[in-house]
């Protein structure tokens, strides 16, 4: 695991404010070039990426120090790439012949999807942690330090981001995803008489592929319960990697 820096922490800054910029401009395009809607998704997103900015800001100190909040950092870090993705995603609710039903479906397929790869993510640790990850553990721990090679553990349980597609077979996802490009390509056709298909076609494979990055931070949290519970069983205090 890379040692956490300063760099991170600007670097999330950046990544965030510019996400928020471009989303504003494409929301201005996608509104004719509406510019008090433009601003309106700036000044509404914002906030949004402040608060996990402000987060990150809390934990870093500590993660520098501890694993507990180094994983913790780390998984917010996987967070900015999302509200990165995010900043292109969400212009579409700013088309405005488009309804406010269909944008509300929209709203909760999305956090549907999110929430579905964080648990997931949490879920592998969770099944990996026994027979995989404990075992490495105590092979690694070095009790005299009070330290381990939390690299080591983690690569055991090879843990590795996938595209998921709730509600269907890991068979059927060539098929789906042959229909999804289908769909992106008749909603480039179709932005104009049917805006709501336009949306849909082209965000929801957007937010399946963004949606990995939930399994990350989701995987991360779950690795610092499983941390903050050994620290408590044995009375230490894991330092971080790196």
């Amino acid at each position: 695991m890379t040692r956490v820096s300063l760099n991170y922490l600007l670097l999330s800054l950046f990544i965030l404010l510019f996400g928020t910029t471009g989303g504003a401009a494409m929301t201005r395009k996608l509104a004719n070039r509406n510019d008090e809607l433009g601003w309106r998704f700036f000044w509404w997103w914002l906030p949004f990426c402040l608060a996990l900015f402000l987060c990150q800001c809390l934990l870093f100190p500590k993660a520098r120090t501890r694993l507990l909040y180094q994983l913790l950092f780390m998984g917010s870090i996987a967070w900015t790439l999302t509200f990165f993705m995010l900043s292109i995603i969400l212009p579409v609710f700013w088309l405005s012949p488009m309804a406010v039903q269909a944008k509300g479906l929209l709203a909760a397929i999305f956090a549907a999807i999110f929430l579905y790869n964080m648990v997931f993510g949490w879920r592998l640790v969770n099944r990996r942690w026994a027979d995989l990850a404990a075992p490495a553990f105590e092979q690694e721990f070095k009790p005299r330090e009070g330290s381990v090679n939390w690299d080591k553990v983690v690569r055991k349980m090879r843990i590795e981001p996938a595209i998921l597609i709730p509600g269907v077979p890991a068979s059927w996802a060539a098929i789906v995803w042959i229909v999804f490009i289908i769909g992106m390509i008749a909603g480039l056709f179709m932005r104009s008489c049917w805006p709501a298909f336009s949306a849909f076609s082209w965000s929801i494979p957007l937010v399946l592929i963004t949606a990995c990055l939930s399994q990350v931070s989701g995987a991360a949290f779950a690795q610092a319960v499983k941390v903050r519970a050994i620290e408590r069983d044995r009375h230490i205090l894991l330092p971080s990697c790196g």
